[in-house]
């Protein structure tokens, strides 16, 4: 056992020198530490005892580690994983949106370290004049190694190097087992669905992560991403025309085209795994992507579909709250568990 210890220790070292992973500096609990995160580094004084944190994925982390936090994002209970439904309650304070933090909220705290990341993250300069302020968000180049990072960072930073330590092995145990699963289980093709559209997502993106995460090769290049979508642009508004309002629709309908020849010719790839990801669901508005899976041609006449070959990730784990340790572990099992049921009827 203490051998497997090594080689996963190894590994998670190779990881952190090939990803340029810079981990916090120990310190002797009552002394100052430098941490390294995602936009420099920040000087804490001392092990912090009330911490806000503006970043699901790095409540989680928190969480695991039993970290004193006294303010999170408001955010409705059912719209938490059930691991952070707590945070829903009024024991702790509500200081603004994942996206927009209430700095005289936050001032009042007195919090002695804010956590930021993702959604958060363009807030660090402003919070950084109320308290020592780190930004924890993960890569989409490297992600895995970066979730570990921050897991370790936060064990430094509240002197649980040990607990820490042993939730990255767990972690990377556990990835290296659903790796070693997943070899033997094809390709997979990623659907990220958000109202009624269904978007296919290349690896190394925000969603695509999930592939190095699952370690399920992706019959989807980058090269086949299409363009980006442009936020406002062919949206009608009372000020434009008809001839304008014209455009925009048929703008709209060439894009909706273009998505479904490019699913089509995804699925034509024959992908063994379809992965379900739905927006949606994260609000509560849906249980899941299925209905809109079914109501697709592409999609329902699909090998894979038709198999019952389908993965439903949590929405509100990974569109609310990716990167944590109990977030992670949850996906890796419901990944194990749909391919072990799929080999147990084959």
């Amino acid at each position: 056992m203490q051998c497997r210890k090594f080689a996963v220790a190894a590994a998670l070292l190779s990881a952190c020198v090939v990803h340029g992973v810079t981990l916090a500096e120990p310190s002797h609990p009552d002394s100052p530490q430098v941490v390294h995160h995602a936009q420099g580094t920040t000087t804490i004084p001392s092990v912090p005892q009330r911490v806000v944190v503006l970043d699901l994925g790095s409540l989680d982390n928190l969480d695991t580690l039993g970290a004193p936090v006294v303010g999170v994002p408001e955010i409705k209970a059912d719209m938490l994983p059930d691991w952070l439904s707590k945070y829903s309650s009024d024991e702790y304070k509500k200081v603004g949106t994942l996206f927009e933090p209430e700095l005289d909220t936050i001032r009042e705290l007195k919090p002695d370290l804010i956590v930021v990341g993702g959604r958060s993250s363009g807030s660090l300069k402003d919070l950084s004049e109320i308290a020592p302020t780190i930004d924890l968000s993960t890569s989409t180049s490297g992600f895995v190694p970066t979730v570990v990072q921050n897991l370790l960072t936060l064990g430094s930073i509240f002197n649980q190097e040990d607990l820490a330590n042993q939730r990255a092995i767990e972690l990377l145990q556990s990835v290296r087992e659903l790796h070693s699963t997943a070899a033997e289980q094809g390709t997979g093709l990623l659907l990220f669905s958000v109202g009624e559209s269904i978007k296919p997502q290349p690896p190394a993106t925000r969603f695509g992560i999930i592939h190095e995460l699952i370690g399920l090769p992706s019959v989807m290049p980058q090269a086949d991403a299409g363009p980006p979508r442009q936020r406002g642009k062919g949206d009608a508004t009372e000020e434009q025309t008809q001839e304008q309002i014209a455009q925009a629709e048929a703008r709209k309908r060439k894009q909706l085209q273009d998505e479904a020849k490019r699913l089509q010719k995804l699925v034509d790839r024959d992908p063994n795994w379809l992965i379900s990801l739905d927006r949606n669901s994260a609000f509560a508005e849906r249980e899941n992507g299925n209905e809109l899976l079914k109501s697709d041609p592409a999609v329902s006449a699909s090998n894979a579909y038709a198999s019952n070959k389908v993965i439903y990730l949590s929405g509100r784990g990974w569109y609310l709250a990716a990167g944590g340790y109990q977030q992670m572990q949850h996906a890796i099992e419901t990944v194990q568990t749909a391919f072990e049921k799929s080999s147990d009827n084959d």
